[in-house]
């Protein structure tokens, strides 16, 4: 075990779970970020937020984690923290969870009585050419792993690559054989250097000149700890965050508990 990863991770945990960082608002569906999105401007996810009330209408932005990180790390801590969220998100009558990380999509099905529906193919049916900001040149796409079975998110992903008018390659492994980043079940705290071995034969296949492109922000993380130029789906769609960081986390779910977002 990696005793700075897991002391940082306990902290993330820690932070997550506390009222000051969660907010789910009054309303039948979410759109959840997850952690990590969070770290991005928060207009990117105000700009996808308005693009998914053409199906949801009442839809609202969720500030919250799904818990992934304590259910790998710190199993203790599980069970505690699982029935804290889903007693939030069943006294504010929530029914419909729009997730974009694929890892909360995971997380989120093991809770009884909510539907889980990634954000992808929702706006590859609902984006216009007028939402997107203009973007060229060629990058390189990586399907994250737990998309591995998922053929509907990774069709809808790229309908969304195809919409922004870039070119996208794709590695050697990509789609139903897609390879790991390196933190499968939190790797990069659990087994640092399996991590690094399984991360470096990920980006072997990536040509150095070209910005990787995901729509999984932990994907991207990995891959930007190698020193490499990133991008999320969502910042090729509308526009790269100017700053990553716990600031803009702060500061959505700030706008969240204002019902400015």
């Amino acid at each position: 075990m990696n005793k700075s990863g897991l002391l940082g991770m306990k902290l993330h945990q820690t932070l997550s779970f506390h009222p000051l960082l969660m907010h789910i608002p009054k309303t039948e569906a979410v759109f959840w970020p997850g952690c990590a999105l969070m770290n991005l401007d928060p207009a990117l996810l105000e700009k996808t937020l308005s693009v998914l009330k053409r199906k949801e209408p009442d839809i609202r932005l969720a500030a919250g984690c799904c818990g992934q990180p304590t259910f790998f790390l710190f199993p203790e801590k599980e069970k505690k923290r699982r029935e804290k969220l889903l007693r939030l998100l069943k006294e504010q009558g929530v029914k419909r969870i729009y997730t974009a990380c694929p890892n909360c999509t995971v997380q989120l099905k093991n809770l009884d009585g909510f539907e889980i529906l990634p954000i992808w193919p929702v706006l590859s049916d609902c984006l216009t050419a007028s939402d997107l900001k203009e973007t060229s040149g060629t990058f390189l796409w990586h399907d994250p792993c737990p998309t591995r079975k998922d053929q509907r998110q990774q069709e809808a992903a790229r309908k969304l690559l195809a919409l922004s008018g870039c070119q996208c390659q794709e590695p050697e492994h990509t789609g139903p054989e897609t390879r790991c980043c390196g933190n499968f079940h939190m790797m990069r705290a659990t087994d640092p250097e399996k991590s690094e071995t399984i991360r470096k034969r990920r980006l072997a296949e990536f040509p150095k000149d070209l910005t990787i492109v995901s729509n999984c922000e932990g994907c991207l993380t990995a891959f930007g700890s190698e020193g490499r130029n990133v991008l999320h789906l969502l910042e090729l769609l509308f526009g790269a965050s100017k700053a990553r960081g716990w600031k803009n986390r702060i500061k959505t779910t700030l706008r969240t508990k204002t019902g400015i977002i």
